[in-house]
């Protein structure tokens, strides 16, 4: 994964730039969703956590907070940004694929489109259970990415001036359904000096990440477009939070286990 991330992903300082406006929108937006659709806890997980900012965030509204990434040099940021926090706050590196957190979380959370840089069902799957794993009970997962609509999305090219100054030109090249790839180039332009780089993303429309949620240990339990509206997972809005818990198994199932573990227990 790491050789398909975007060279100013290796520049923690440049990454926090182009990112940092929005973040404390999107803080309050995520302590909101814990509270109205969580259990009350107030421990957090970020996967791919980055510079750490959305954590410092959550830090200063009274979360503990733990957070992963692939990235050397952003772990070693977001240590230094976290570091004053003591034990309240951790940063680990991490594979979104293969990582498994030890303890237990409210709130996880895993925000622009960051999931599909898992290029296969495969490893979404994975990631998803690892995540479900890592959850308390009745926790939550904030899933923010942005659908495809195939045959409809046209090529596209964005361009803003971050308040630091830095520009950055984003180009999308949309998915086809057979494909799933959506193509994203990126320049980056900070003191007369231009950082290209580009990569695919996984695209999923609505009937796809439906399949997948299905296919995982997940339900959906709410959805919400980027400024906090309702929304609807297949409705026009297309850039969601995804607010998802863990699918409770069968009362057959249950009874089960119940009973196996009462046979265990039960004095020789």
């Amino acid at each position: 994964m790491s050789a398909g991330l975007p060279a100013f992903y290796r520049d923690p300082v440049l990454y926090d730039l182009i990112h940092a406006e929005g973040t404390g929108d999107e803080v309050w937006l995520l302590d909101l969703l814990a509270q109205r659709h969580g259990n009350g806890g107030k421990t957090a997980l970020e996967p791919a956590c980055g510079t750490g900012r959305y954590l410092a965030g959550l830090l200063r509204r009274g979360w503990t907070v733990t957070g992963y990434d692939l990235s050397s040099e952003m772990v070693k940021f977001a240590r230094a940004r976290l570091s004053h926090r003591g034990k309240r706050a951790l940063v680990v590196r991490g594979d979104m694929t293969s990582f498994r957190p030890k303890g237990r979380y409210d709130l996880a959370f895993n925000l622009l489109s960051t999931f599909r840089h898992l290029l296969t069902d495969r490893e979404a799957l994975g990631h998803l259970r690892a995540t479900a794993e890592a959850l308390s009970p009745g926790g939550i997962f904030v899933l923010g990415l942005d659908l495809a609509v195939y045959g409809e999305d046209m090529p596209d090219e964005e361009v803003w001036t971050a308040r630091s100054g830095v520009k950055h030109v984003m180009m999308t090249i949309p998915a086809t359904a057979r494909g799933r790839r959506e193509r994203i180039i990126n320049f980056v332009e900070r003191g007369g000096k231009v950082a290209e780089s580009s990569y695919d993303l996984r695209s999923y429309d609505a009937a796809e990440m439906s399949a997948l949620l299905a296919r995982s240990p997940f339900r959906l339990e709410a959805c919400y477009g980027y400024d906090g509206r309702p929304a609807e997972l297949g409705g026009p809005e297309r850039a969601l939070w995804l607010v998802l818990k863990v699918r409770q198994p069968p009362a057959s199932e249950l009874r089960r286990s119940s009973r196996a573990r009462t046979r265990r227990e039960k004095p020789r």
